[in-house]
């Protein structure tokens, strides 16, 4: 896996099926020559991890990398080999994906829960396009077989769907970043113990790493659940809705309202300081669901449902205010396994359909008037004159795109 690209390095991040990995070695090349690095040594975070921290690379540029073995008589043994892009630079147009709603668990067996399949093509069709990066946009995992948005009963589980998510991106994780977002089944939940969120957040820190608070300028969380980055001219926020909520919202089961989603006051202020200092032409916003909700019942629109019907419900309505306030044109979510697209005041709200979620939500539950209930992924071409989103089905077909001038 690729992970925390920046100007001038990246990190490897490697998932190992057995054996010991403090002998293995990795090194890097630009893509258009020939002359590779010096073999860099692991680092060992857990024993089926290894980690290497690659610098002194130049922006903008593609890079081969590989990873050998032990170091023998000959050549070590090729263990794998990828691409990864450093961060570009304003003026450089790229491409990256967002996928969302994966639901992933530990047990290949379960039904409850996403769809391999549909993961798995996902997964190829992003790996064809070619992107700098993929976003999830929150419910990576999930963990129906322990209940509904109750935590896992040990760490162990959440390990192993963080592994079986890994192992079906595949390849795609291999030669595009991954920067993922936090939704509602990652095991994070603001009202869940301190115990039983650690347990997940550590294997997440373990398995599946964001950025740190020190990987770029705007900072963001020692958790690496929220933090911000700019990628030629776009800069990007990524939030986290669901750790610092303190009410249950679990359906007709919960207690809380639309109204009690919160970011809560540090990261808000965060949220608040970023966008102030922004200078990007484009600015995005991602999250797992909106910081409110009005969806097309009580139970849904206090579960987060709704998009920008919620965009001036509860603590959305300063966060739509800070969007109008500092040019931010794209409101990304998740959370309700449909495609759809509404603008508010200029602002898009778009939420780019499911990578593997069996369950598609009607009209009855999230109360929109035009969405496309099928698997997909987004493709988002940013260029410094124009920005294009297309809605891309699990066949290849797009449903719907549009573009910002």
């Amino acid at each position: 896996m690729v992970l925390r690209p920046t100007e001038h390095g990246f990190a490897l991040h490697a998932l190992l099926e057995g054996g010991d990995q403090s002998g293995l070695v990795a090194r890097v090349r630009p893509a258009d020559d020939g002359v590779w690095s010096t073999p860099l040594p692991a680092d060992t975070p857990a024993a089926d991890l290894a980690q290497w921290n690659v610098e002194g690379l130049s922006p903008g540029t593609l890079y081969q990398y590989e990873i050998r073995g032990s170091v023998g008589p000959g050549e070590p043994p090729l263990l794998y080999s990828g691409s990864a892009v450093t961060q570009r630079r304003a003026g450089e147009g790229f491409v990256f994906a967002l996928i969302s709603d994966t639901h992933i668990g530990s047990n290949w067996a379960f039904t409850n829960q996403g769809d391999w399949c549909t993961l798995g093509a996902v997964a190829r069709a992003v790996g064809e396009a070619r992107p700098d990066f993929v976003l999830n946009l929150g419910d990576m995992l999930d963990f129906h077989d322990f209940g509904f948005n109750d935590p896992p009963p040990d760490a162990m589980y959440t390990r192993r769907a963080y592994r079986n998510y890994r192992v079906l991106l595949g390849d795609t994780l291999g030669n595009a970043a991954h920067f993922p977002v936090i939704g509602n089944w990652e095991g994070e939940d603001g009202w869940f113990s301190s115990d039983d969120l650690n347990r997940s957040r550590q294997q997440r820190l373990l398995y599946m790493p964001g950025p740190l608070p020190t990987t770029y300028p705007q900072s963001g969380s020692p958790a690496e659940d929220y933090y911000a980055f700019t990628w030629g001219d776009a800069l990007f926020v990524v939030l986290n809705v669901m750790s610092y909520t303190p009410t249950p919202h679990l359906l007709s089961t919960g207690v809380g309202a639309p109204d009690d989603w919160t970011l809560g006051r540090e990261q808000l202020d965060w949220l608040s300081r970023t966008l102030a200092g922004a200078t990007a032409k484009w600015r995005f916003l991602f999250i797992h669901h909106a910081v409110g909700g009005a969806a097309g019942d009580p139970e849904n629109s206090a579960y987060g449902r709704g998009g920008g019907q919620a965009a001036y419900v509860g603590e959305q309505a300063r966060i739509h205010q800070l969007m109008l306030d500092h040019g931010v044109q794209i409101f990304f979510y998740g959370h309700d396994h449909v495609f759809t697209d509404m603008t508010v005041d200029g602002v898009h709200y778009s939420a780019p359909g499911n990578a593997g979620a069996i369950w598609m939500f009607d009209a009855a539950i999230t109360g929109y008037k035009q969405f496309w209930a099928e698997p997909g992924w987004a493709r988002v071409a940013v260029r410094s004159d124009a920005v294009q989103v297309d809605f891309v089905s699990t066949g290849g077909r797009t449903i719907y795109q549009y573009s910002l001038p």
